[in-house]
């Protein structure tokens, strides 16, 4: 007696026996089985796979950072927006490519360290303003340049600090003038000559771009003066950034 000995591929099962008859209709059904089998596996490997990156970040999920489109009419914050003329060119006081150095050098990411300084961007900026907008006082926005500067446009909701004020050279002159900017505008206490920095603001200080080193001299004054340095941030990118992303400007 010969046995037939059939297989079903789908589902890897030996049927025997003696002239034994699979159907069209029974190899179908197996290959629905497979399928179903096979989509259950890849399902298990990804519930796997989300435990353990839930593990290694101890027990939150990482959500990856997104672009964000800062639309007007769509997506307006803190009065910000960028512009829609998809013809407009940048200002063209920043449309130089060049410039000497010193004293227009390229910063560095870090011209900080090792204090930890943040450098930040420009979502960064806007988000702060938007906190800002919403009644948060315990962040302001810092133009350290020149008022002729600071005129022809800049940050919504920034004040202008010039860095002439409050600079290394500054410090050296009259540190006591230094002192009033940091009490009358950053929250700092001044307690019979000590500096309490416990309700100091967490600034955001910017110049005109990656070439401008106005806002780090600002900075390093500040950090010379014990200012915490989680509480400094540094936009590198000013408002040169600011400009070739077609946002928001007032004067």
């Amino acid at each position: 007696m010969k046995t037939k000995i059939l297989l079903a591929a789908s589902v890897g099962i030996l049927l025997s026996g003696c002239g034994t008859y699979v159907s069209s209709d029974n190899v179908a059904k197996a290959v629905e089985v497979k399928k179903e089998v096979a989509k259950k596996v890849v399902a298990k490997k990804v519930v796997v796979k989300s435990v353990a990156k839930k593990a290694s970040t101890g027990g939150h999920v990482v959500k990856e950072g997104k672009p964000v489109g800062i639309v007007n009419g769509t997506m307006n914050i803190a009065g910000i927006s960028r512009v829609q003329n998809t013809k407009n060119t940048i200002n063209p006081a920043f449309a130089k490519t060049s410039r000497p150095c010193p004293p227009f050098c390229i910063q560095p990411t870090k011209p900080f360290a090792p204090a930890k300084v943040k450098t930040v961007t420009e979502l960064d900026v806007i988000h702060a303003a938007r906190d800002m907008v919403a009644g948060d006082k315990s962040i302001l926005l810092v133009d350290a340049r020149t008022p002729s500067w600071f005129k022809r446009g800049t940050i919504p909701h920034s004040i202008n600090i010039p860095f002439t004020r409050l600079n290394k050279k500054a410090l050296n002159k009259d540190p006591m003038a230094v002192v009033e900017i940091m009490t009358e505008k950053f929250g700092v206490v001044d307690l019979d000559g000590v500096l309490d920095y416990d309700n100091a603001k967490t600034l955001y200080l910017f110049c005109n771009g990656s070439w401008c080193g106005q806002s780090p001299a600002s900075i390093k004054a500040l950090l010379t003066m014990g200012y915490p340095q989680d509480k400094i941030k540094y936009y590198r990118g000013g408002m040169n950034s600011w400009e070739s992303l077609g946002l928001t400007t007032v004067k």
